[in-house]
């Protein structure tokens, strides 16, 4: 039955507006093998940190009660308030179809939502995270997800609050990669050259979650 909803929602999540990240262009420059590695390596600093861990199991106990239109609501309202409902025509619709609150209540809402998650115990467990990194500036984003996509910390801001559908927590997480990664094509953004690579949270030998991590190719050779 769990298996049946994971795949439901994965399907919902492509409908309601996500992006899948399995498809890459082929002509796009992709980073060199030192990239995971330091990824890798990162992690394995503080991937199994006991407030980490549990911060992602509550998380997932408490997404996994979400019915599908709590799943297009919640990340609608994210959506909305993150970029705008202009940008976000989608979410925006789906918010006045599902629900009787005026579009200033689910802004509010959405605003509430990203404002607990920037704030939360483990985006400051993230962030402090990420200062350590060496060199300084290696790292350029960490946010983690639970065991049904759904952000549990970030230090940035993720455009989205569901992330069940991408391949950052499809291949990891759910372990549709045999090496349980992604890595995805080199992106610059303000003059700095990065590449995501998202590899599973564990507890002991299982998978719990995912996590996203920003590496700045100029900086890891």
């Amino acid at each position: 039955m769990q298996k049946f909803k994971l795949a439901s929602l994965v399907a919902l999540s492509l409908a309601v507006g996500g992006t899948c990240a399995f498809a890459q262009d082929k002509k796009e420059e992709m980073p060199s093998p030192a990239v995971e590695k330091y990824a890798r390596d990162f992690l394995a600093k503080w991937g199994n940190d006991p407030k980490l861990i549990e911060a992602v199991k509550a998380s997932t106990a408490k997404t996994k009660k979400y019915s599908f239109d709590d799943v297009t609501v919640i990340d609608s309202q994210w959506r909305v308030a993150k970029s705008g409902a202009d940008k976000e025509k989608k979410a925006a619709d789906s918010l006045v179809e599902l629900t009787t609150d005026s579009p200033e209540e689910n802004l509010k809402k959405g605003e509430a939502l990203i404002k607990a998650t920037r704030e939360s115990a483990a985006s400051k467990f993230l962030i402090e995270q990420m200062e350590k990194a060496e060199p300084k500036g290696a790292v350029t984003e960490i946010f983690v997800m639970d065991g049904w996509g759904w952000n549990v910390g970030q230090t940035g801001g993720t455009s989205d609050y569901y992330q069940g559908d991408e391949g950052k927590w499809q291949k990891t997480f759910a372990s549709g990669d045999p090496n349980e990664v992604e890595v995805l094509p080199i992106v610059e953004e303000d003059g700095v050259r990065y590449s995501h690579v998202s590899l599973p949270i564990k507890d002991g030998d299982k998978n719990i979650g995912a996590v996203t991590i920003g590496v700045d190719v100029s900086k890891v050779k």
